[in-house]
């Protein structure tokens, strides 16, 4: 390689990379800068030096024609090549990305999978390995650290700047790379870092073309040596032949703190993105920050700083002896200064005293971090997230990384407009509010959002842009385009809610029209009974929002009276699983039943409820679901209710119908049978009549029923239970029985485990 080029092996997120290089660079004053990183980003370094830029940031590229298929690359503030091309903006220079076009990636992930071949299956394997693993850990093992971070922790993020730690850094990745194979036949992970090698090699040699100076090269120090070698250009250009093609798309996002870490999933992360934070802010603060008491109060400081703010204890005399602590633990273990795991030890140690708890807080919050990073507003942006900063800006919802809870009163503008947001962007899979819940003081007047924001999400708002070109474009597009493509009454009820929701009209219209044909053809009453909820609940909204309550009024009571005229036959013979589906289905439509509050289409469900229960075709599973509800309901007197209770549990009818005609009947509150003595005795009376096999065949029923049970109603159950063994509340049934002999005691256990209670009832 030409002696004009540098080449600086770096860790992609290192402090002490980046204070070294930059010390490098000043010395050396590139007349051109080349970084590893996709060259269709070339245009946006610029923006790197704006002071807005406030990282974690990254570059998100995806391909414009399936923005799925997408790829990130983050930057910290303490990230080398983040700090390469602020020094280059500062300086004026010239600076280009050098590593293999991200098109090339995006389009291979598109293409067919390649059938897979037998051959040499075991090499390619281990090689695979090799690539995929932190090659420092050999380094490492060899050094005596825990692994590659820790090794390279030591050698280069807490020693200090120092340029020449550099040509230390490219003798031992030679040596490193010297014991791993280097034939790209091998592997497709090994053919991909030939290519990115390859690559990066022409862009040297075109570099070096358009000046006379040096060429500074920041590259990932694994690199180093491939980047040295001496190649043939034409042996560069034939491994490039042929790379697929894709157009791509490039444009700066916010990332998170938290989502630099490796435990998050991404490769190039570290397991410290706060403490490495902090280590820069050290090296940009002043030349002794790095002196090992200073280094040690500094950061114990911030801990305990934290510390107080979450309510513990941290005692000024604390800080002092975790500083010595950690300093000490550096001595002993022959290091320069302290790393994290000293500050770590000396932490838990000293401030924490010995309680994980405490730490817990401290490792998210300083060692990983919380932080998430700003783009300058000049900064251009894909419409949908220029759109979605602004929104953000004016309702004063700042993305943050870790969850948090934001109550909305949809009384209030800002509330209101904060819920049409969050709603909006759920309709378009933008997930970054979760709805938790409404406050019961408020009623419909309150909404409960938890927000947790993720760089994920801007690969939705990329994939909505075929939608539109603004929040509310993308969502009324997506609803509509949802719409159209089904004819599912669920889903088009759910969608037409969401419209509402969004405070999209017109896109509510459009669905509420497409909702109207495919009620008119839809055969299916389990899926008419579950499209009228979505519409009730949404009518409540009608106060906070505008909606066209009349038209979503009809339309709801048209579809009930479909229900009314096909639940017979709808009920009738159904296998488990249908039935399950049937019962859902009518609870959930008998509750927006009560909430329409139309008289003539309750007094026609209530008639139909009681039909089931004279219809033997009639699964009993709907059959005992349909007289709870009308017992619930005040539409069956107690005598009326005992009687049809008493026939579903008379000894000539099956056990296992019996079974599943209580499951339907009890659902998930045991509170009917705990009011009414004579439904209990009937219960009592059904299961001690059981043989031991029927009574195993409908134990799975009884169980499913009593796991709906709450915890105080099982209790009241159970102590009914150990009542009736006394005799103080209901009497045996049959002569000769004995609830309080043997037998019935050791039966109770069995019994405390199908209610989910301890053997001792309290």
């Amino acid at each position: 390689m030409d002696e004009r080029v540098h080449l600086f092996g770096i860790r992609h997120h290192g402090p002490g990379s980046a204070a070294s290089l930059l010390m490098a660079l000043d010395a050396l004053q590139p007349a051109i800068v080349l970084i590893e990183g996709p060259p269709e980003a070339d245009g946006l370094i610029v923006y790197a030096g704006l002071a807005g830029m406030k990282p974690p940031v990254a570059l998100l590229a995806y391909a414009a024609e399936d923005p799925a298929q997408s790829s990130f690359f983050p930057f910290a503030s303490f990230s080398p090549e983040w700090q390469t091309m602020r020094w280059a903006a500062r300086h004026d220079r010239p600076v280009h990305f050098i590593d293999l076009p991200i098109g090339a990636s995006l389009a291979a992930r598109m293409q067919p999978e390649p059938p897979e071949e037998a051959a040499d299956e075991g090499a390619a394997a281990i090689e695979e390995s090799l690539f995929q693993g932190d090659p420092l850990d050999r380094l490492a093992e060899i050094s005596g650290h825990a692994d590659g971070e820790a090794f390279w922790n030591a050698l280069v993020e807490s020693r200090g700047a120092a340029s020449e730690v550099f040509a230390v850094i490219a003798d031992a990745m030679t040596e490193l790379r010297a014991s791993f194979p280097e034939d790209p036949a091998r592997s497709p992970a090994a053919l991909r870092e030939a290519r990115r090698e390859a690559h990066m090699r022409l862009r040297i040699r075109d570099a070096l073309k358009e000046t006379t100076g040096p060429v500074a090269v920041v590259c990932g120090a694994w690199h180093v040596p491939a980047l040295a070698r001496k190649v043939a250009i034409a042996d560069d250009k034939a491994l490039l032949k042929d790379l697929p093609k894709a157009k791509v798309e490039v444009t700066w996002i916010p990332w998170t703190e938290t989502r630099l870490a490796a435990a998050s999933g991404y490769g190039a992360g570290v397991s410290s993105p706060g403490w490495y934070a902090h280590l820069w802010r050290l090296y940009e603060d002043r030349a002794d920050s790095m002196q090992p008491d200073v280094f040690a109060s500094t950061w114990q400081t911030r801990v305990a700083t934290l510390l107080r703010e979450e309510g513990h204890s941290a005692s000024t005399a604390s800080v002092i002896e975790a500083s010595r602590l950690a300093t000490g633990l550096a001595a002993m273990r022959d290091l320069a200064a302290p790393g994290l795991a000293e500050m770590r030890d000396a932490t838990l140690a000293a401030l924490c005293h010995g309680d994980e708890t405490p730490f817990r807080v401290v490792e998210r919050r300083l060692i990983i971090g919380e932080a998430v990073g700003e783009l300058d507003e000049d900064v251009p942006q894909m419409p949908l997230a220029a759109d979605l900063a602004l929104w953000q800006k004016r309702l004063r919802l700042k993305p943050e990384a870790v969850a948090q809870e934001v109550s909305l009163d949809l009384r209030s503008e800002a509330g209101l407009a904060k819920s049409t947001l969050l709603h909006r962007l759920d309709l378009i899979g933008v997930g970054w509010g979760r709805l938790s819940g409404s406050g019961g003081g408020r009623g419909t007047f309150r909404e409960i959002w938890v927000l947790a924001w993720t760089p994920e999400l801007s690969v939705k708002l990329a994939e909505a842009l075929i939608h539109g070109v603004t929040i509310e474009q993308a969502t009324s597009g997506a609803a509509v385009a949802r719409a159209s493509a089904t004819k599912d009454v669920r889903v088009l009820a759910d969608l037409v809610r969401l419209c509402l929701m969004s405070d999209l009209p017109q896109a509510a219209e459009q669905c509420i029209g497409l909702l109207q044909a495919a009620a008119v053809d839809a055969a299916d009453v389990v899926s008419l009974m579950q499209a009228v909820p979505p519409l009730v609940s949404v009518l409540r909204y009608g106060t906070a929002r505008k909606m066209p309550t009349e038209a979503l009024a009809s339309l709801a009571k048209a579809m009930a009276v479909e229900v009314n005229a096909g639940l017979g036959l709808a009920a009738a013979n159904l296998d488990d699983d249908a039935a399950a589906a049937m019962r859902k289905a009518m609870v959930e439509f008998d509750d927006a039943l009560n909430l329409l509050d139309d008289t003539h289409l309750s007094r026609e469900w209530l008639q139909r409820l009681r039909d089931l229960g004279d219809d033997a075709s009639v699964t009993p599973l709907i059959a005992g679901l349909g007289l709870r509800r009308l017992y619930d309901r005040s539409a069956l007197g107690e005598d009326e209710a005992a009687t049809g209770f008493a026939r579903a549990l008379s000894p000539g009818n099956a056990p296992k119908a019996a079974g599943q005609w209580l499951e339907g009947f009890l659902g998930n509150s045991a509170e009917v049978i705990l009011q009414d003595p004579a439904l209990f005795a009937l219960v009592d009376d059904w299961l001690t009549q059981q043989e031991s096999t029927d009574f195993t065949e409908v134990l799975p029923m009884l169980r499913r029923a009593f796991s709906g049970f709450g915890v105080s109603e099982r209790r009241r159950l159970m102590a009914e239970v150990a009542r009736a063994t006394s005799g103080r509340h209901i009497a045996p049934k049959r002569s000769g029985d004995d609830l309080s002999a043997p037998g019935f005691a050791a039966a109770l256990p069995l019994l405390t485990s199908i209610l989910g209670l301890d053997t001792h009832v309290r």
